[in-house]
């Protein structure tokens, strides 16, 4: 150690004893004293606290503030809360009404029964050879040879021919279409 570390040393050493020995000698009491001055004590007789205790138990009387009453909007103050919406009591015939109520509103908006599309095929003719019926028909501009129970693009089967109409079936609703023939265009090939 250097000698200014020693002389720092010895300064806080000194500084400690000096501040045990002040809280030595210093005496602590218990009860620390009030000393009330005794202009303040002669202006306040005992007749003057009780005139004033008197005043200012006619200023709260207590009678006159009534009971306290709670709002029932307040609820119940350590009450379970829930997200759930309460459900009102009801009655049977009130329930039956109810229930009859929602079915009608749902059928009212429920989406109407699918249907298939209309048939986007034109007929261009048929042809029968070897006991077996081929109908040409076009759409969209591909020309198409089909024969009775075949499918066509995975979507419609051909189910029966006749000289007036042509039936199908729309595969993905199972629902039977007619496509009516015109002697315009179409013709029997044999």
């Amino acid at each position: 150690m250097d000698a200014a570390e020693k002389k720092r040393k010895m300064i806080i050493g000194g500084v400690l004893v000096a501040t045990v020995i002040a809280a030595a000698l210093v005496e602590v009491d218990d009860e620390p004293e009030f000393h009330v001055p005794e202009a303040l004590q002669s202006g306040r007789t005992a007749q003057d606290r009780a005139k004033k205790t008197e005043s200012n138990a006619a200023q709260l009387d207590v009678s006159k503030l009534g009971q306290r009453k709670f709002s029932p909007v307040a609820g119940e103050l350590f009450a379970s809360t829930t997200w759930a919406p309460k459900r009102a009591v009801i009655d049977d015939h009130e329930e039956e009404q109810q229930a009859i109520r929602m079915a009608q509103a749902a059928r009212a908006s429920a989406p109407p029964a699918p249907t298939a599309p209309p048939l986007q095929f034109k007929y261009a003719g048929k042809a029968i050879a070897d006991n077996e019926t081929w109908v040409f028909l076009s759409q969209s501009g591909e020309n198409l040879i089909t024969k009775i129970g075949a499918k066509i693009n995975d979507t419609y089967r051909l189910d029966s021919v006749n000289d007036n109409a042509i039936t199908m079936t729309y595969l993905p609703l199972n629902i039977k279409q007619t496509l009516t023939i015109n002697n315009q265009i179409a013709g029997t090939f044999r």
